[in-house]
């Protein structure tokens, strides 16, 4: 019974076993190359279109997690890249280039 809903159900395993054979099959797919091209781990989002396409979908509040979770290690991942220079960056032009990046970004209400 609890197989049948692993691979089958709407729960959290179900949502967790869905994800990993979405990536897993992405990557997978990803190291094709076709011409000396191949598209990576962009394969991942076509694979995940297929498998909406069949409909299998996931638990809604696991969905909201790692949506939120993608994006702080994004934010993250960003923030590790650019932060190192951001301050030696005042120094060639960086607060001219703020202030006129504030300048122009004016509220509409």
């Amino acid at each position: 019974m609890w197989l049948q809903d692993l691979f089958f159900g709407q729960g959290i395993g179900h949502s967790i076993l869905l994800i990993s054979v979405i990536i897993s099959l992405g990557l997978l797919l990803g190291k094709i190359k076709i011409a000396g091209i191949s598209l990576g781990s962009t394969f991942i989002l076509f694979v995940g279109i297929l498998m909406g396409h069949f409909h299998l979908t996931m638990n809604s509040q696991l969905i909201d997690f790692l949506r939120d979770f993608g994006l702080i290690l994004f934010v993250y991942a960003i923030g590790m890249r650019v932060g190192p220079g951001f301050f030696s960056s005042f120094k060639e032009g960086g607060i001219t280039l703020n202030a006129l990046a504030v300048g122009t970004v004016h509220h509409r209400s």
